[in-house]
């Protein structure tokens, strides 16, 4: 290839890069208003724990976007969360056992908003308070049907709230089409010089191709050998922390991790006129991307949720196999080199 198309080349996907961290970064959700705390409630029967009143600020007139999340223990104790404007209005209101939630897109006016959260230990307290705002009535329902309304009168309850109030995410959805058309305009240019350069074509041996095909059949048989072991268990009713769709994305990244790991033990991942450093730098800046992603996701408690592996834990795993591709690059790397002294 000519340095001339080469240099190009480099501007072109260094720019493109560049321009993707930035719309990724702008389009990040904003952080308004966060609230996070543990406390201790008791409760007696028939009368009513003391509600918890906390201020929020909201910067600007917008669509924002409200994250709740709360757990009682042991349970036993129903808890509301009451958001009301400086006119006294009520914007949203929940109430349950334990809450993990994101709200639709929110029109919020600039002021200040009164976050009040109101334990209750007894259903007909319950009942009065949500009479208020549903006419309709409440029915708490019976030990017999409706075992998780079950409240207890008296006792003391662990409690734990995490609140988050986001602008709204409407942006990230038009940034990431256009990080989509970039990568597709990408991909085009990239395949159009490699139609007219002969020198980009991966050129592999007899041995190295016979290699691939076991890579690639060992790789298909830790997929199924996996798929089939979750289906195992979740016919003998384990609760998986997962969804059925992180779980088959995580057996891809097992059966491709398992590909590509033989193929590089075995001398078969890199044709033999093409350069593993440059693939390396590539990988690097993706274990970073993913890394930081994936870690910041953890950090705000948005990779489990619900006892549930999220669509945020799939960066973490993405990148724990890339340093996986790393560590067996640098080791075979290591192996060669003693090998030739």
């Amino acid at each position: 290839m000519k340095k001339k198309t080469i240099a190009i080349l480099f501007v072109l996907i260094a720019a493109l890069f560049a321009v993707g961290v930035g719309a990724i970064l702008f389009g990040l959700p904003k952080t308004v208003y966060e609230l996070n705390f543990e406390e201790k409630i008791i409760a007696q029967s028939g009368v009513a724990p003391e509600e918890m009143v906390y201020s929020m600020e909201v910067p600007e007139d917008g669509d924002y976007v409200m994250y709740a999340k709360w757990t009682s223990n042991p349970s036993g104790m129903l808890m509301a969360c009451n958001i009301i404007d400086e006119n006294g209005n009520s914007v949203n209101t929940l109430g349950a056992h334990w809450m993990d939630m994101v709200s639709g897109v929110m029109s919020l006016e600039e002021g200040t908003y009164t976050l009040t959260l109101t334990p209750f230990n007894d259903a007909e307290l319950w009942k009065a308070y949500w009479a208020k705002f549903d006419k309709t009535g409440w029915d708490a329902g019976t030990e017999s049907d409706e075992p998780e309304t079950e409240l207890v009168g008296d006792g003391e309850f662990d409690f734990e709230f995490l609140f988050r109030l986001e602008g709204s995410k409407s942006v990230k959805g038009f940034v990431s089409v256009v990080l989509m058309v970039i990568c597709v305009i990408l991909f085009v240019i990239i395949l159009a010089v490699v139609q007219r350069e002969n020198s980009m074509k991966q050129n592999y041996d007899e041995r190295q191709e016979l290699l691939r095909g076991r890579g690639a059949k060992y790789g298909i048989l830790s997929m199924m050998f996996l798929n089939v072991a979750l289906y195992l268990l979740e016919s003998m009713g384990v609760q998986l922390p997962m969804t059925a769709g992180i779980a088959v994305i995580l057996s891809v990244f097992v059966g491709g991790g398992v590909y590509a790991v033989y193929c590089i033990r075995m001398d078969a991942y890199f044709a033999l006129n093409q350069k593993a450093g440059a693939f390396a730098g590539f990988l690097f800046i993706v274990v970073v991307i993913n890394l930081v992603i994936g870690i910041t996701a953890a950090l705000d408690g948005r990779i489990i949720q619900n006892n549930q592996l999220t669509d945020r834990s799939l960066n973490l795993f993405c990148g724990i196999m890339m340093i996986i591709l790393c560590g067996s690059m640098l080791l075979k790397k290591l192996c060669r080199d003693r090998e030739e002294e």
